[in-house]
């Protein structure tokens, strides 16, 4: 129980720091390295990795706390047997609470949760025949970032977003691992 107190304290007083920064909104952009969970039985080729991208549109309240609206392409994962090859091509609509930590004068921490709506792609195709096909699901997601603060407008963003792909009852988590900026207006 003392865990949660001191940890409800140190909230607390983060908060206050956070009390003399003005509310403003701010817009973001990143890219990095994508990981997707899929399963790869039976595939003689399998490639989970790829690049991806990140756009958000935020506000911060000038208490640490905001809301964020993103949109991330986890780029794509493909898998072959030889006859039949696929590719997984999830992305996802983001709208979530972000509480921005101080850690000294110019560092921080962002940590996000939320909702996302995920849509994940599937093209497929056997020998003369394609096709494709998507499913739609809403899963949780979260996300944690550092920052520094080239100036009191601009912060780079180190980060990591994840959240569950789904299609055809098959599950997987899928991963950004970004670097970006953040401009404050």
């Amino acid at each position: 129980m003392k865990k949660y107190a001191y940890a409800l304290a140190a909230a607390l007083i983060a908060s206050a720091a956070h009390a003399d920064q003005p509310a403003q909104a701010y817009v973001g952009i990143a890219g990095g390295a994508s990981h997707i969970s899929v399963d790869c039985t039976g595939a003689t080729s399998c490639d989970k990795s790829d690049t991806g991208g990140k756009f958000t549109a935020g506000y911060s309240f000038g208490n640490g706390f905001g809301l964020e609206g993103s949109f991330i392409s986890f780029g794509k994962a493909k898998g072959s047997d030889g006859t039949t090859a696929a590719t997984l091509k999830p992305t996802a609509f983001l709208l979530g609470g972000v509480y921005a930590l101080p850690l000294g004068s110019d560092w921080g921490m962002n940590v996000r949760l939320g909702l996302a709506q995920v849509k994940t792609k599937v093209d497929a195709r056997q020998g003369t025949l394609a096709g494709s096909a998507s499913e739609t699901k809403t899963k949780a997601y979260a996300g944690l970032g550092v920052t520094y603060a080239v100036s009191p407008s601009v912060k780079l963003e180190l980060a990591v977003d994840s959240t569950q792909g789904q299609f055809a009852g098959e599950k997987g988590t899928v991963r950004l691992f970004s670097f970006g900026a953040n401009f404050a207006f």
